[in-house]
Parts: structure tokens; C-alpha cells; sequence
């Protein structure tokens, strides 16, 4: 969480503009943006499992030595009653694709009332669109096209 939290700052903060037109370009409004906590990864870095909280509960069989990267880019936290369940990183330079971070959870991204008829969509920034444009009318599922590293 510390991290989704420093990446939103990082978006609304200085020298921010690349990732804020990307955003622009992909129909977001920015009060969309902030209520969704998304943010930036300035700086590409390597990260310890071990140090990042995944353990075997997880459901993967982890060597706590090993390493991976969070990519420079958008970062997508996944977040459901105040618990985080996923983050996705979306590299600038990859159009379409999108990375989920170790740990995260597998399912499906579902956004707004279950109650309400479900959309399924593929693509993390199609299935945001949606959400923003109907989020009181539909439940979207989203599928995002996943970066193979």
C-alpha cells in the first residue's frame, strides 16, 4: 500500500506531465483518476519478494531471494473495502499491455454494484472508461491484457 500511495503522489506532483497526458489520451478525468488512487512510477526498480509482504499464502511458491521489477509507468491499484487486492503497473511504451505485480490477486477486476448488469471487458484502460462513464448503471469486469515478463 505504501507504495500505490507514494506512485499516486508522484502523479499529482511535479514533472508529471507525460503520465497526465497519457491519462488525457485514454478519456480519463482527472477526478476519476484521483478517486480511482492511481498514480506514477517514476523510476523503474527491482524489489526483494521477501521485502514486498508476499509470503505462500499468496498461492505461489516464492523463493524469498528472488527479485522483481516494477516497472516505470501508470499504476492501477485494485483496491475493495479499503483492502488491496491487486496492483497492475502499465508501461507507457507498451500500448495495451499491462503488468500485475506479484502477490496480486488473479481474479478479475470488478468494479462498481454487483447488483447491477456486468459488462465484461478486455483491456484495463477500456474497462476504466467504462466504469467512469457507467459506473451507476453497470458492474464492469475487466480483464487486462497481461505483459508477459
Amino acid at each position: 500500500m505504501a507504495f500505490v500511495t507514494r506512485c499516486h503522489q508522484h502523479l499529482w506532483g511535479k514533472n508529471n506531465e507525460d503520465p497526465l497526458v497519457f491519462l488525457y489520451q485514454q478519456d480519463l478525468a482527472n477526478l476519476f483518476v484521483k478517486k480511482m488512487h492511481m498514480g506514477w512510477n517514476k523510476h523503474g526498480q527491482e524489489r526483494l519478494l521477501e521485502n514486498w509482504g508476499i509470503d505462500e499464502r499468496a498461492g505461489q511458491t516464492l523463493h524469498k531471494s528472488e527479485t522483481f521489477l516494477l516497472p516505470q509507468g501508470i499504476v492501477f491499484p485494485y483496491i475493495i473495502e479499503k483492502e488491496l487486492k491487486a496492483v497492475f503497473i502499465h508501461p507507457l511504451e507498451t500500448p495495451g499491455q499491462t503488468i500485475r505485480i506479484p502477490g496480486s490477486s488473479k481474479e478479475p477486476i470488478l468494479l462498481g454494484n454487483q447488483t447491477n448488469p456486468m459488462e465484461e471487458v478486455e483491456g484495463l484502460f477500456e474497462g476504466l472508461r467504462l466504469f467512469q462513464e457507467k459506473k451507476e448503471l453497470l458492474c464492469v469486469k475487466i480483464r487486462p491484457r497481461l505483459l508477459k515478463v
